[in-house]
């Protein structure tokens, strides 16, 4: 979600990190359908998916269901469940992909009909209550139905440990510096409760039985695609921009240099920029037949 998104959708630091998700989902698209695959969704299913960006993962769970089953994406920012029925028009699956205007704090989306799948992806984390969130999504589900959330995983690693600019370890202390920054979001806001537990155990307190986890590796070793390389230089330029208050001074001008098209040290003039990291999913069942 671009910053005007959400202004619009009036809830600040969540969506997707560029003003390009659908390039940034294609990137990730192998691990999405490697995380999707544990839903089992098959054709004829109801499945509901919350926060679908751009609509890759809207669109792949609408081939799967066929011409007989339902999608319903589920976003409180109409911006991406227009660029989600974009997506689906361009698929050629839009009649079976409905759209829900929906904030999940404010409780079970108005989704008319049972589902036999609920899907999530990067999306509850945001929420102030993250419990609550999974039990609101636990309520769309039909006794039997299935829950996955795709949350968490591995710091990504882009750049050698050593890039030539400021102190070696730039990437780790990039990391620590974005970490403070959503820590800081995250219990600035009003009725925001720490989690912990982890996302597991989260399910199993909303009811859900069989709960396992799963993780799949991203690994695009360099040189990378001009594709890859320009998302990569997106999210990084975005999580430098999101964490730039936590940064040294030294880590600041270092990545204002290799984020710089005019520098000699821009990143995108380098051969060894790579893209290595894990996404991880959480699946459950609601109890019954």
């Amino acid at each position: 979600m671009t910053t005007s998104q959400q202004q619009r959708a009036g809830r600040r630091g969540t969506g997707t990190s560029t003003d390009d998700p659908a390039a940034a989902e294609a990137v990730f698209l192998d691990a999405t359908l490697s995380l999707l695959a544990p839903l089992g969704v098959a054709a004829g299913d109801v499945v509901v998916d919350v926060g679908p960006g751009a609509g890759t993962a809207a669109v792949a769970l609408a081939t799967a269901v066929g011409e007989h089953g339902r999608v319903y994406a589920v976003d409180l920012d109409p911006v991406l469940l227009e660029a989600t029925m974009a997506a689906a028009r361009r698929a050629g699956v839009d009649d079976r992909v409905h759209p829900v205007l929906h904030d999940v704090e404010d409780g079970v989306p108005p989704v008319p009909e049972a589902a036999d799948a609920v899907w999530s992806s990067w999306c509850v984390h945001h929420t102030r209550d993250w419990e609550a969130a999974v039990r609101a999504l636990v309520g769309m589900l039909r006794p039997g139905g299935r829950l996955c959330l795709a949350e968490g995983g591995l710091p990504t690693r882009c750049l050698p440990w050593d890039a030539g600019i400021g102190r070696p370890g730039l990437e780790i202390r990039l990391d620590e510096a974005h970490d403070r920054h959503f820590r800081q979001w995250f219990f600035g806001r009003s009725g925001a409760r720490r989690p912990g537990r982890g996302w597991d155990e989260i399910l199993v307190r909303a009811g859900l039985t069989d709960v396992t986890t799963f993780s799949t590796l991203v690994d695009i070793p360099a040189p990378l695609s001009d594709e890859v390389r320009g998302v990569v230089l997106a999210e990084l330029a975005a999580r430098v921009g999101r964490a730039q208050r936590f940064l040294s001074e030294e880590d600041a001008a270092a990545w204002a240099r290799l984020l710089d098209p005019e520098d000699d040290a821009w990143l995108g003039h380098r051969a060894d920029l790579g893209l290595l990291t894990a996404r991880t999913g959480f699946r459950g069942r609601r109890p019954g037949p």
